[in-house]
């Protein structure tokens, strides 16, 4: 007869497993072939936020070049650094495809606390058409994706649309595991939300959706001082009653040589972001981990030999599922010098939950910043005179937005 405490983490363990295999299931739904009637597609703009060379950042911005797409389409390229290599490689590129027009903005680094928001405000200001599609640096697309999201956008009716994430080109141990979070625990439990329980998630790595809309919702200024601006952009169009939609089609996120730490690192920030804005997600991503509640029931049961069996066969569960997963999305399987990082990412997760737990600070492209409710940033040199109450009732920024910057205009 087991221990409460065994019992607990077994019952645990075996209702993540349960959730585990929806998750799966819940990802091939949604990524499921679906033919649709072709729609006449309007001219689009990119948004593409810049800071310096991302891996295989040429690569990157070639494949959207490289897209088939029928409307008119506008390239914005955008930094708040001057003398950016990354815009410098994107001039490059943009040489070669003079059939687009393309822009260089230089934006405002004091627009926000949020790096990200103020590059891309800089950005959204040059663009010419309203329906607007922003990426990521270390996003990479898939041939035809451009026609397949937008056609998506306008039959689906959305407000805003976003793209599902898989990790690829992993060659470090660091990148295994950045990689294999992003396309076996994020990606489907987003899918499991959408899919069962009918709640929309929206990551920022590749967003669709019509700039008059977002201004009359307030525009980037309404997330420019939080860190999870795509979480809370989904909440702000939900609440004005227009439809958020996740796409079947997937980007996948470049991360070749990343490192242990920076793993350590993203995560962290990660998962302290989610205590901020979701309690219950936080809580949930510790107990939807299987491998580790087994391995906890194993050890606090003094190291049965049944139960060690029986932590070894969820490993190996787990495992099969999440490379079948990645397999699935990613088109290639993961090597088998990179399979270990299945298991392992089991383990070194759950410390960093309980690092989260207990704290807000957080360091963010050399910055460092107290994470408050709703992931609002204060810098951390200016939240030490705060008290926790006062951290907790502060509002939304009032700061000015700032005036338009120029954009400089290529091709």
């Amino acid at each position: 007869m087991f221990s409460f405490a065994v019992s607990i983490c077994l019952a645990i363990s075996a209702t993540a497993l349960l959730l585990h295999a929806l998750g799966a299931w819940a990802t091939r739904k949604h990524t499921a072939d679906r033919h649709a009637p072709a729609v006449p597609l309007p001219p689009l703009t990119l948004l593409k936020p810049i800071k310096g060379l991302e891996e295989e950042l040429e690569l990157n911005l070639r494949s959207f070049f490289a897209q088939d797409y029928p409307g008119a389409l506008q390239f914005i390229f955008c930094s708040t650094e001057p003398g950016d290599p990354g815009i410098e490689l994107a001039r490059q590129v943009a040489a070669e495809y003079p059939r687009w027009r393309v822009d260089f903005v230089l934006s405002d680094p004091d627009f926000g606390y949020n790096p990200k928001v103020s590059n891309l405000a800089g950005a959204l200001s040059s663009a010419e058409h309203d329906l607007v599609l922003q990426s990521d640096a270390n996003v990479r697309i898939r041939p035809a994706y451009l026609k397949a999201v937008v056609q998506e956008f306008l039959q689906q009716r959305a407000g805003l649309l976003g793209s599902l994430v898989v990790g690829s080109r992993e060659r470090s141990l660091g990148a295994a595991l950045e990689n294999v979070q992003l396309t076996t625990f994020i990606t489907p439990g987003i899918c499991l939300a959408y899919e069962v329980f009918k709640i929309p998630c929206v990551i920022g790595k590749s967003i669709l959706f019509r700039r008059s809309e977002l201004n009359e919702l307030g525009g980037l200024a309404a997330v420019k001082d939080v860190l999870a601006e795509d979480y809370l952009l989904g909440e702000l169009y939900t609440r004005a009653g227009k439809r958020v939609v996740l796409s079947r089609f997937v980007v996948d996120n470049i991360n070749v040589t990343a490192s242990l730490r920076r793993f350590v690192a993203r995560h962290s920030r990660w998962l302290k972001m989610r205590a901020v804005v979701h309690a219950v997600g936080f809580a949930a991503d510790l107990l939807s981990n299987a491998s580790f509640f087994a391995l906890l029931a194993t050890v606090l049961s003094g190291g049965e030999r049944q139960l060690w069996i029986g932590y070894l066969l969820v490993v190996l569960y787990k495992g099969f599922v999440d490379a079948r997963l990645l397999e699935h999305l990613r088109g290639e399987k993961l090597s088998r010098a990179h399979l270990l990082s299945l298991p392992l990412r089991d383990l070194i997760l759950p410390g960093l939950w309980v690092h989260a737990l207990f704290s807000r600070s957080t360091e963010w492209r050399g910055e460092r910043f107290h994470l408050t409710r709703g992931s609002k940033l204060i810098p951390l040199g200016s939240a030490s005179s705060i008290t926790a109450y006062e951290l907790s009732a502060l509002g939304p920024s009032s700061s000015p937005t700032p005036a338009r910057p120029p954009a400089e205009h290529q091709g």
